[in-house]
């Protein structure tokens, strides 16, 4: 089962057990740092980053140029399993490629007297008041063409996930920091799930990653300023995951979860042959 509990600033407590794992969305490109014009953006939900499982479609896909001007992207193809996006990079720099925020379903829910939530099949099993939890997704991820020429550009939408520097010259034993938001503030002692590709073949894992109280060794915490320090602990691909749970009112529960993928390289060795 899975258990949902909010501990972040300002927001309310909430725990919410389920009867099946959630998904997590992610945006994952074929390059990173763009090397030719083929470049590809895959976009679907997934519990063991990143085989996708179902598709995430959105009405809000979105390119953000290294000048700052953002455009919306049509998607190039749909499966049952993803939608593929095929950005043009016009210019050098760093680009921004966005879900946008992507309203999902609304569940049907109760609330018991000690103030868990019962959604999906728990409901016929748990007493307690009628109400309802409404799922926001959003996933980011950033291209480089050539130099990066950084600069932070958040929305100011939703939850958000915002590198404080170049996210695509991260290197093993080197460290990026991050800021969490939501609607453009920070968000204090913001939990962030970090998942490695492929993980889930090293080790079996206890729980789901839609589950806040699941606890992993990776887990970091922001700060009071809503920033959190990574630091990789292998090359490879990488997907940081923020949820945050609002009581909005008696009848209703929201809750917004946003996704970063990246990528870590291998630092540069010199060649052993002259």
């Amino acid at each position: 089962m899975t258990r949902l509990k909010t501990a972040l600033g300002g927001l309310a407590l909430c725990l919410i057990t389920a009867s099946a794992a959630a998904h997590v969305p992610f945006l994952k490109p074929n390059q990173f740092n763009v090397l030719n014009p083929r470049v590809q953006v895959e976009s679907a939900f997934t519990e063991f980053p990143f085989q996708a499982d179902f598709a995430m479609d959105s009405p809000n896909f979105s390119i953000t140029a290294p000048d700052g001007t953002q455009a919306a992207i049509k998607a190039s193809a749909k499966t049952r399993g993803a939608v593929y996006l095929e950005p043009t990079l016009a210019r050098d720099g760093t680009y921004r490629i966005s879900t946008g925020v992507r309203p999902g379903p609304t569940y049907k829910a109760v609330e018991t007297a000690d103030g868990k939530l019962y959604f999906s099949d728990d409901i016929a099993r748990k007493q307690g008041a009628a109400t309802s939890l409404k799922y926001f997704s959003s996933a980011d991820t950033y291209l480089a063409k050539g130099e990066p020429a950084y600069t932070q550009r958040p929305s100011n939408a939703g939850v958000e996930i915002v590198p404080l520097s170049s996210p695509n010259r991260l290197m093993l034993g080197g460290e990026l920091r991050l800021r969490v938001l939501r609607d453009g503030k920070p968000v204090p002692n913001a939990r962030m799930v970090v998942v490695a590709d492929n993980e889930h073949y090293v080790a079996h894992r206890d729980g789901d990653l839609y589950d806040v109280e699941n606890v992993r060794d990776s887990n970091l915490r922001a700060d009071a300023a809503g920033e959190i320090a990574f630091r990789p602990s292998q090359a490879g691909l990488y997907l940081l995951f923020v949820t945050l749970h609002e009581k909005i009112d008696p009848t209703l529960w929201e809750s917004h979860n946003a996704s970063l993928t990246l990528e870590v390289g291998l630092p540069e060795t010199k060649s052993a042959h002259p």
